[in-house]
């Protein structure tokens, strides 16, 4: 997934007290990564000198990471993953030996409860003043305990004007009773499940049976439709709106401005009835080879030019306060980039949170499988 010279932006105000959980952004590259080619035999254990990073696909600056090796003396090796569920069955398999991952907020629980993690150390990270009130204490790791911030993003709709200008910013323009318009949703559950009970006026985290009932029914309604194209992957659904094949796309805000950046007849847009917002931690993991090394590198993504450089490639928002003044200012012209404080505390940008245990989960594994057959 190509990424280019771009910076995400959010305003100060929100990043001072509103930004509290979250969930994840787009990634499609499998194969594994060493800076930028193929993944090199690791050194031995404890070695010191190896430093091995588990995250989403093109999710860092490759001359971040040549950087860090230089100043270190190092070798950073990065294997890849394109969503949180093949993340934790490799980790929980025991099949490799990470020392940091970069999962999103609702399955840092999860990783705790699965013994997964160790304690990341804020104490001995110089740099960790640096993250926005808002990121800090939040509720899926009380006192980040576990997790430092690195990036996020909202999830709206994308269209190109070349093909199509949507009379309204309303997801009524998927779910509406019309059936006018093309359109490719997400391959993710939380965010296609999340759409459909925001568009009903429901919470994107219900675990009320009544309102869970109510979306699968939207939802096998929508997936009829004659104008329904398929479920995607961001990079794809970019690729579709750049091609003139779809309308409308539902999509990660920043795998959008990608093409924004090399055509600016693309555009997103939050629905007026709510939508989601995602972020992504770094964890170290209790199996980390290098854990001296691997605190070493946080803090260096902590470090304001450095935290700045990665929102520039990855076209994602940045929870690091000294970095504001760094980031590039297209994004502020991006609506789609600027919640308000009222859309936060009025709940129309909602954080997807982790699942209470129990049937819930199962329900919207129904759900999502009910769709995926159809």
């Amino acid at each position: 997934m190509r990424r280019g010279p771009l910076r995400a932006w959010l305003p100060a105000l929100l990043l001072g007290g509103l930004l509290t959980g979250c969930h994840r952004i787009e990634a499609q590259d499998t194969a594994a990564e060493g800076n930028g080619t193929t993944t090199p035999a690791p050194r031995s254990r404890d070695d010191g000198r190896t430093l091995r990073l588990f995250m989403w696909s093109d999710y860092i600056d490759p001359d971040i990471v040549k950087a860090f090796e230089k100043r270190e003396g190092v070798q950073v090796v990065i294997d890849t993953f394109e969503s949180n569920e093949s993340m934790l069955a490799k980790l929980q398999g025991g099949g490799a030996s990470y020392d940091l991952a970069t999962p999103s907020n609702y399955v840092v629980q999860t990783m705790v409860r699965a013994k997964l993690l160790q304690p990341m150390g804020q104490e001995t990270l110089k740099n960790f003043g640096n993250v926005a009130p808002g990121f800090l204490n939040p509720g899926f790791d009380p006192g980040n305990v576990y997790t430092v911030p690195y990036q996020f993003a909202a999830t709206g709709l994308a269209y190109s004007t070349a093909r199509f200008t949507p009379p309204e910013e309303s997801w009524k323009l998927i779910f509406g009773p019309t059936d006018t318009v093309k359109f490719t949703l997400l391959d993710d559950p939380r965010e296609v499940i999340g759409a459909a009970l925001k568009y009903l006026g429901y919470s994107v985290n219900t675990d009320q049976v009544g309102e869970l009932r109510a979306a699968r029914d939207l939802l096998r309604r929508t997936v009829a439709k004659k104008g329904f194209d398929s479920f995607a992957g961001g990079p794809e659904i970019r690729n579709k709106l750049l091609a003139g094949q779809v309308d409308l796309g539902q999509i990660y805000v920043g795998d959008l401005l990608q093409g924004a950046a090399e055509d600016e007849r693309l555009k997103v847009f939050l629905p007026r009835e709510g939508t989601t917002i995602s972020t992504d931690t770094l964890v170290l993991l209790r199996g980390s080879p290098n854990p001296a090394l691997a605190r070493k590198f946080v803090d260096w993504v902590l470090d304001p030019e450095t935290s700045a450089a990665i929102s520039n490639y990855t076209y994602y928002g940045n929870p690091n306060a000294r970095a504001q003044a760094l980031l590039d200012p297209f994004l502020k012209t991006q609506k789609a980039f600027n919640p308000t404080t009222d859309d936060f505390r009025s709940g129309r940008v909602e954080f997807i949170e982790e699942l209470p245990r129990g049937t819930t989960p199962r329900i919207y594994d129904r759900i999502w499988t009910d769709l995926k057959t159809r």
